[in-house]
């Protein structure tokens, strides 16, 4: 049911960028100045999330939804009421804006329900909403007026309707846990690759939404659908998330192949090519998510998390977008330009990936003032005696139960997960750390000695 609230609000934001009905309502210009006004939207939320974190705190009832649908309904509604090009441009641009910074805070509100259950294959269940959100927008695009307008209106109140209901009926999603909190570092290689990747989209999507009155919605859907499918793929055999810098790694192939198409080939493969980048795009982007989502779990609001990690993404898109527009109106021949700029932005990343290691997100146990937290000494303990033993996350988060004499049934209720599960995280822990009681456990975690600077 989550996977169905989620394509609820991933169909909204591929009918705004994909669908026929705003260049039909704006003319082709317009409808390319509105798009950008919609990243720069989402960017703004997404910035604000990231500075002002305290601002996006868990809050019983939670005023947030109430606040991304307001922001989203004047989209919808003028989109339905307003007779092409009635409403100045100006004004317009300023909805579309709106409901960008709608988009980032739906965006940002889901993972509340998604980190419940992180330690299953989050990825494949956000990789199933980008496929059935597809199948959604391929059907909204062709509903008859006012029918398909009406779609813009309808979807984003959906995604909230499925998203309240859920939250109100899953177990432990209200839980709030004890600060200090741990925080999540971006190192500054992914947070420029990240962003690199956002303009190479930026560019593949500018694209297929400037030529999208000769777009296939079908295509479009049936590109949304194949990254999907490889997410899922990926997710459902390794068990397990696939780590952020594997995501970039796999997905910089797949873009090479893209803009070499772009950059070598007949004009005519131009759009199969930025189809074969949006799906990359997809992959890409859900792969980035399953990992935060997994990085939020048990914080009072993965708001801060997420925003982090992701508004680089529409900081790339909305840099290219603008590129492109300019370069668009300067001179429409330099456009051909764009896909080697675009090669050798994937080339320069791949000599990065080839001789620098990507690395993780990684955590600290600071509080919201970046001070050491009362008790860090033994997360710390626990971190290292983790990495000591080659432990995975879920392992460290369990160690941490092991270390204060928990027990497995503990675990089970305080995580959500079922106690067999439970018991074969303990047995992996004590096979790894060559132990055969917690006791032994405890000793080795008090014993590892740390040092703060």
């Amino acid at each position: 049911m989550a996977s169905v609230g989620f394509a609820f609000f991933w169909a909204w934001f591929y009918l705004l960028m994909f669908g026929p009905g705003t260049a039909q309502h704006l003319g082709l210009e317009a409808s390319m100045a509105v798009k950008l006004a919609f990243l720069i939207g989402m960017l703004a939320v997404m910035m604000l999330a990231y500075l002002k974190r305290n601002l996006f705190d868990r809050h019983s009832p939670d005023p947030i939804p109430l606040i991304a649908l307001a922001l989203t309904l004047p989209l919808g509604v003028l989109n339905l009421i307003a007779s092409p090009g009635s409403a100045p441009v100006g004004f317009d641009i300023a909805v579309w804006a709106l409901a960008g910074g709608g988009f980032s805070l739906i965006f940002l509100e889901w993972p509340k329900v998604f980190m419940v259950a992180w330690q299953k294959d989050v990825g494949a269940f956000l990789a199933s909403g980008a496929v059935l959100g597809a199948i959604i927008y391929l059907f909204s695009c062709n509903l008859a007026s006012p029918y398909g307008e009406a779609a813009l209106l309808l979807l984003p109140i959906c995604s909230l309707g499925t998203f309240a209901y859920l939250r109100a009926h899953i177990a432990g999603s209200g839980k709030m846990p004890e600060q200090p909190v741990e925080q999540t570092k971006l190192f500054p290689l992914t947070g420029f690759t990240v962003a690199v990747f956002g303009a190479l989209f930026g560019f593949a999507i500018y694209h297929l939404s400037y030529n999208i009155e000769s777009l296939e919605p079908a295509l479009v859907a049936l590109a949304i659908a194949i990254g999907g499918l490889v997410q899922m793929g990926c997710t459902t055999l390794i068990k397990r998330y696939i780590p952020f810098g594997i995501a970039e790694k796999l997905t910089l192939l797949f873009v090479a192949i893209g803009f070499l198409g772009l950059a070598f080939l007949d004009e005519s493969f131009q759009t199969p090519c930025c189809l074969f980048l949006l799906g990359s795009y997809i992959y890409f982007d859900f792969a980035n998510l399953a990992a935060l989502v997994g990085f939020a779990s048990g914080q009072p609001s993965p708001f801060w998390r997420i925003a982090r990690g992701q508004l680089v993404l529409p900081l790339g898109m909305a840099i290219s977008w603008a590129a492109c527009l300019a370069i668009q109106g300067a001179d429409a021949a330099l456009f051909d330009f764009v896909p080697f700029v675009g090669l050798g932005l994937v080339l320069a990343l791949a000599i990065l990936a080839a001789f620098v290691p990507f690395k993780d997100n990684a955590f600290a146990d600071k509080s919201f003032d970046n001070e050491i937290a009362e008790g860090g000494h033994f997360k710390q303990r626990c971190t290292k005696a983790a990495e000591e033993y080659g432990l995975s996350n879920r392992e460290t988060e369990i160690l941490s139960f092991l270390a204060k004499g928990r027990n497995a049934q503990f675990i089970s209720e305080q995580l959500n997960i079922s106690a067999y599960t439970a018991k074969t995280h303990v047995y992996h822990i004590y096979q790894k750390m060559g132990v055969n009681s917690q006791q032994e456990l405890i000793t080795i975690v008090d014993s590892t000695e740390v040092v703060f600077r």
